[in-house]
């Protein structure tokens, strides 16, 4: 786990990832070194795994999200192989986002950017024909009204 300092130091770089040790350093009131010393700890830890410029879609020619919920089918190979053909797929869709395993009625649960609707077709039909898929539903995000990357560190008080 993380200590109040490597708290501290995780939310100003999720804030500006582009921070110098110094910034940091007098941020939090602590020698520049203790801070590059603890960054690369925690770079090690993969507790931070990659830095990252965060764009805004639309000025990149991405306007549209959709989420799309997937049920796997039962296929001759099993189902273990039908889960890991939705998972090869998705690794290998840059307009896949995110996929997650979930529990419930669905197996996965994707969120997308494409360009248009018809580009979201043609995601959609290469998913459903590379993938062993039962049954797909897919949600067009009409308006966001939160969309974040940061993540509150949690620690506990005999760690600080």
């Amino acid at each position: 786990m993380i200590d109040e300092i490597d708290s501290q130091i995780i939310l100003l770089l999720q804030e500006d990832a582009r921070l110098s040790n110094g910034a940091i350093a007098e941020q939090i009131g602590i020698p520049s070194s203790t801070v590059h010393d603890r960054i690369k700890k925690l770079e090690r830890k993969k507790v931070i795994k990659k830095y990252v410029a965060v764009v805004d879609a639309e000025k990149i020619g991405k306007p549209i999200t959709a989420f799309i919920r997937l049920t796997v089918g039962m296929t001759s190979q099993g189902y273990i192989a039908s889960k890991e053909s939705v998972i090869a797929v998705c690794q290998n869709e840059p307009d896949v986002l995110e996929c997650h395993g979930v529990a419930g009625e669905d197996c996965y649960i994707l969120k997308v950017r494409v360009a248009n609707p018809k580009e979201l077709e043609k995601l959609i039909e290469r998913i459903r024909s590379q993938a062993q898929i039962s049954r797909s539903i897919t949600s067009i995000v009409l308006s966001t009204f939160k969309e974040s990357l940061y993540i509150k560190p949690q620690y506990t008080a005999e760690e600080a």
